[in-house]
């Protein structure tokens, strides 16, 4: 339950949830130091970015946005943790990597897209000795659905269900709780709640 998630992870899902409640891919992100600190955080913005500053909005995921906003001439990128909602994608695989960020945790696996297998496939990626960790468990299942409600979104507006068909392969207990909050609407009358609230209610679900 969210009282049980460590204060990064808080973190992480509300900028999820925001990125939700905006349109946007609900996945969120937020760069750790050595000390604990909070440095950066942010969310998936490929949709609706309301600061207007982005011009290729497609390249605006949670990831990318965290690590375009790191200082990194006072942050020595080798020391920081990237906390992701989701398994990172090509694109965001590929620029942590090359920031030189080795430590990575992710509550949820991408089956769709997820690139972390390439850490312990790729020579290059193997050199870095990379640091990373799946969560799994309830905060992948919450990560899960509320992705999954996203995509049954994407779908009623024309989208092709290639997503969620390969979500409802590995995850088919989260891909059916998302079917059902989102015929019953129950997802719709989330949209004033706090992260902290969505959270244990889909939890809740996987405690079942």
């Amino acid at each position: 339950m969210w009282k049980d998630l460590s204060e990064h992870w808080q973190t992480a899902f509300t900028e999820a949830w925001t990125a939700y409640c905006e349109g946007n891919i609900p996945i969120g992100a937020v760069l750790v130091g050595e000390d604990g600190e909070q440095l950066v955080r942010d969310h998936n913005r490929i949709r609706y970015d309301s600061r207007g500053s982005v011009k290729n909005m497609r390249l605006s995921h949670a990831e990318m946005n965290v690590l375009r906003l790191l200082d990194a001439s006072v942050y020595e990128p080798r020391s920081l943790t990237l906390y992701t909602t989701m398994e990172p994608c090509p694109m965001c695989m590929g620029t942590a990597v090359m920031s030189n960020i080795c430590h990575l945790r992710s509550a949820a696996r991408d089956p769709y897209c997820g690139m972390m297998h390439l850490a312990d496939t790729d020579p290059y990626y193997r050199s870095k000795s990379l640091d990373y960790t799946f969560e799994g468990g309830e905060k992948e299942f919450v990560q899960i659905v509320i992705q999954s409600v996203f995509e049954l979104r994407n779908i009623a507006q024309g989208a092709g269900d290639g997503v969620l068909n390969r979500f409802r392969d590995t995850f088919p207990e989260a891909v059916s709780a998302a079917e059902s909050l989102y015929s019953s609407g129950d997802m719709d009358a989330f949209r004033n709640s706090t992260a902290a609230e969505v959270y244990d209610a889909i939890a809740g679900r996987y405690a079942l």
